[in-house]
């Protein structure tokens, strides 16, 4: 073999070599950050007043310094980049459309400037979060799972917490008539599919927010701004009958 040959294959071996050993030596706590960052978790939300049960699918997606909530049962998408100096740079998706409604950096979304994101990121604020009391706690390394109890105004939140992943297992939250439950049904780390999640709603057809009362030709424009999705809530509650109940906004 010719010597530049093998030059080219022992730096090939050494960076392979180099590569294998991050990942065998990497202690627990990394290999759970490197998890906590690239994830697609799937939970069932339950809502139940006097009786009458309302549920709907919740997809939590993770990719770096980009997080998306899908509704499924509206078919729209909201994504928060993370960018520089802590800037929140917020996206609305109509995946039935392919359409895309974008937010100028630190701009307002429903009135209120996205400036928190660790509620985006984990469904929880870190303010809030810190309020719970620990109760238990079981298993090790990134399964590991703390409940937490939060008791304040006639109300009674329980938290299953897995702190490494900085993700939510369950929540049940009692207040008055009504209970609110969340459950996570499946949690992959593939990253083929979480890769496509996100480069394919980059491929929509994108519309600055600031620009909407501009173009009155827009057909898909006109729908939405007249039916309120442009600013209204995207959660997707439907009764066990399948139909559309009124926005739900998660807030802890």
């Amino acid at each position: 073999m010719p010597i530049k040959n093998l030059q080219t294959a022992s730096l090939f071996a050494l960076s392979l070599l180099a590569l294998l050993s991050q990942v065998a030596f990497a202690t627990p706590a990394s290999q759970c950050s490197i998890l906590s960052q690239q994830l697609s978790a799937h939970y069932q939300i339950d809502m139940t007043e006097h009786g009458k049960k309302q549920t709907t699918a919740f997809w939590l997606w993770r990719d770096g310094n980009k997080v998306a909530h899908q509704y499924p049962a509206t078919q729209i998408t909201e994504q928060w980049d993370l960018l520089g100096n802590n800037w929140i740079k917020p996206t609305r998706f109509f995946d039935h459309y392919q359409r895309a409604i974008e937010y100028q950096p630190g701009g307002k979304v429903h009135g209120k400037q996205e400036q928190d994101w660790p509620h985006r990121y984990q469904l929880i604020s870190a303010q809030q979060l810190e309020k719970f009391t620990l109760k238990s706690e079981q298993g090790e390394g990134c399964d590991k799972r703390q409940t937490l109890e939060l008791n304040s105004n006639n109300e009674k939140t329980t938290l299953v917490w897995l702190p490494q992943l900085q993700l939510i297992h369950s929540l049940q939250r009692h207040y008055g008539n009504k209970q609110e439950q969340w459950q996570l049904v499946t949690l992959a780390h593939d990253r083929k599919t979480i890769n496509t999640f996100f480069a394919v709603r980059q491929n929509y057809q994108a519309t600055d927010y600031a620009d909407i009362g501009d173009d009155h030709t827009d057909p898909f424009l006109t729908q939405m701004v007249t039916q309120g999705f442009i600013e209204g809530g995207a959660s997707g509650f439907y009764d066990t009958q399948g139909n559309a109940l009124a926005g739900h906004e998660h807030h802890h």
